[in-house]
């Protein structure tokens, strides 16, 4: 593995959190940077695949209007049998929502790690997101991710 590779990793992450984070649509995130396999969730509970899977989990997360994703750390990007590349990331996340009602919106921060599936080619690609677990949570952070078998609890 070298240096140039594990910055087109690092890079390819972050260009998914750009278009996560500008709420895009499916459509858009699959022809930017997503594999049509592509997948996210939790390895033990809910898990959104393909392109109705990525329309499901964007609509869950909708509710976020204001979010930042830092990497804080990636492990070594490694090249699987199949020839896509797989790492882990450690990061630091900010959520915000307003629900009707609410005087002031509310703040969802931690960390998280999540495992990456790298398709490799001119212009790399998401192939999976996997949640691999959290530290830190607020207490807003903790109720919404606490069913990973249901999934986000907004």
């Amino acid at each position: 593995m070298s240096v140039a590779t594990e910055a087109v990793v690092w890079d390819t992450v972050e260009r998914y959190f750009a278009l996560l984070q500008a709420h895009a649509d499916a459509q858009d995130m699959l022809a930017d940077i997503l594999t049509p396999d592509f997948r996210t969730g939790f390895p033990d509970g809910q898990m959104w695949e393909g392109p109705d899977g990525l329309r499901a989990f964007l609509e869950a997360r909708s509710v976020f209007f204001d979010e930042r994703h830092t990497i804080q750390q990636m492990s070594e990007p490694v090249r699987g049998a199949d020839g896509r590349w797989s790492c882990r990331t450690r990061l630091s996340f900010f959520l915000r929502r307003v629900t009707a009602g609410d005087a002031v919106s509310q703040e969802f921060t931690g960390l998280a790690w999540h495992t990456w599936v790298l398709e490799p080619g001119p212009s790399w690609r998401v192939a999976a997101q996997l949640v691999d677990g959290f530290a830190d949570l607020n207490d807003n952070a903790r109720a919404l991710f606490a069913r990973p078998d249901e999934g986000l609890q907004t």
